[in-house]
């Protein structure tokens, strides 16, 4: 019994120097994976960390032979012997920070005699007799410990031969291989150090980088990704774990062939072109992740808390770089506003250069327009070319009061001019007759362009027809498709007149159009 309580006291003290190490903060989800030892199927077999203990002379030979197909770890009895013991004093290290929760053996004992009454692996009594190998799963702990010693697991393989009983002869032997331990990495994984061109803040465009570092003192660290808009984006930084597969009585599939199989740290950088997919124009949410080593749960999972970034690749790229300096000004004028007519274009004239005043021909600059009170951004409408002087020429089509933006981009540069596009809005006018008696009515009817022409204010005016001077008669509002309608009766006309009957837009919030009024519309009104 002396000899049984030295060996469960050495079991004590391999558990304590397989873990000896402090316990962090357990996440709420763990990790786990399966550490294996003693394997053929291993690189080199993968034996486990192991101290033989026999008394000198004795004929107890332990062998180790766990490369070799089929081969274990364990003791033969190679002569006779009286009154003595051997053992294997085996230690299974936890995952830093973690602790092995369950060890799986398998191990087999034959030729045990009488006296051979205290050989075993892990706990008296297993395995028994010669019956062939058997497979046991012993759990270890179920929490981690609060003072970070006992995380590790240790077992001994043990035989003797007990001088009571009688003597021992040459022949018995135990071994075990298989050797699983499931490891449980309770730390979460850490970010640090999120950097990048693509959080620099303003809106982006084109290529933009960013870097991170990732750490684990567990399993370590297995990948880091990047996800933009919840999606995947970039190749995922992937760790070179030290693994391989196997399949046996105790495992099959994946194992670790260390109790820190990835590496500690491990850096993911990315180049991101934010013109593809799946970066759209606008916000995007931006997001990092890194997932420690598991193979039996979920893997535990760290994200950077998701930040929002302004892309704008709208602007058309050109494929010639070095432009720096772009102007932009209506033709005629020379002026960065023009205000025309309804219905009428306006030219626009610039020229691309860079700082030192040379001209770059052959660029593409892009044109964009934004309706005047928009709630939507600058919308691509067409692009223009360079000459060979720096020269571009772009037409305005005809339309509502817009902000033209002139554009040049070359990957995330982009220089641009900003002009403005007015026009005075031309409502269309009908009257019902174009003669009436006088205390006759007249019906009038008319319509504003563009979209926005619900719900606005139209002011009718009268003039004689040869006067200078307009007199306001009535105000209308339009309905939602911009449709204006007004009555009107005559019953002051003391001769024959002819009147100039027109509809007249004021400038009101909400409306791209500068003032304007229709074309005068005859009417004769006998007296």
């Amino acid at each position: 019994m002396k000899r049984e309580s030295i060996a469960v006291i050495t079991t004590l003290l391999v558990a304590v120097w397989a873990g000896a190490t402090f316990a962090s903060g357990a996440s709420a989800a763990p990790s786990k994976f399966i550490y294996e030892t003693c394997d053929s199927a291993l690189p080199g077999g993968n034996p486990p960390a192991a101290d033989f203990h026999v008394n000198p002379g004795v004929p107890m030979t332990p062998f180790q032979n766990c490369a070799a197909p089929g081969g274990s770890i364990g003791i033969t009895e190679t002569g006779p012997a009286s009154a003595t013991f051997a053992y294997w004093s085996i230690g299974i290290p936890a995952t830093p920070g973690g602790y092995v929760e369950t060890l799986a053996v398998s191990a087999a004992a034959c030729g045990l005699g009488a006296a051979n009454n205290h050989t075993f692996v892990y706990e008296q009594g297993w395995p028994g007799g010669c019956a062939g190998e058997t497979q046991r799963i012993f759990r270890v702990r179920s929490a981690p410990d609060p003072y970070g010693f006992f995380t590790g697991a240790g077992f001994n393989i043990m035989i003797n031969c007990d001088g009571n009983v009688g003597p021992c002869n040459a022949g018995p032997t135990i071994w075990a291989r298989y050797i699983t331990a499931t490891q449980v990495d309770v730390t979460a994984p850490r970010l640090s150090g999120l950097e990048g061109s693509i959080l620099a803040g303003g809106v982006l465009r084109g290529d933009q980088d960013l870097r991170v570092t990732a750490t684990d003192q567990g399993g370590g660290v297995s990948r880091v990704e990047l996800a933009v808009n919840g999606l995947p984006a970039g190749q995922p930084a992937v760790g070179n774990c030290n693994l391989a597969t196997t399949k046996n009585p105790n495992v099959d599939g994946t194992v670790a062939l260390t109790p820190t199989p990835c590496p500690t740290k491990l850096k993911g950088e990315w180049s991101l072109d934010t013109s593809t997919y799946p970066f759209q124009g606008g916000a995007n949410s931006v997001q990092v992740c890194v997932s420690d080593f598991s193979t039996i749960t979920d893997a535990n999972r760290t994200c950077s808390s998701p930040q929002t970034v302004s892309v704008d690749n709208s602007c058309d790229e050109s494929a010639v770089p070095g432009g720096e300096v772009i102007t932009a000004q209506f033709a005629g004028s020379r002026k960065e506003e023009v205000t025309v007519p309804f219905n009428t274009s306006a030219k626009v004239v610039g020229e691309l250069s860079n700082n030192a005043g040379d001209a770059i021909s052959g660029a593409t600059i892009c044109v964009q327009m934004q309706t005047q009170g928009s709630r939507r951004g600058p919308q691509p409408v067409g692009t223009a070319t360079t000459d060979a002087r720096g020269h571009f020429v772009y037409k305005v089509p005809p339309g509502p009061n817009r902000k033209v933006l002139v554009g040049y981009r070359v990957n995330r540069f982009q220089v641009a001019r900003s002009i403005r596009y007015y026009a005075h809005a031309k409502p269309t006018l009908k009257l019902s007759a174009g003669e009436v008696e006088n205390g006759a009515e007249i019906k009038i009817r008319g319509a504003l362009p563009g979209r926005q022409a619900g719900g606005r204010v139209v002011v009718l005016q009268a003039s004689a027809l040869h006067s200078s001077r307009w007199y306001t008669f009535r105000r209308a509002t339009t309905n939602e498709s911009g449709v204006f309608r007004a009555r009107y009766r005559f019953d002051a006309t003391t001769a024959t007149t002819v009147y100039r009957i027109r509809a007249v837009v004021p400038r009101q919030r909400g409306y791209p159009w500068e003032v304007g009024h229709s074309k005068p519309a005859l009417v004769e009104v006998r007296g």
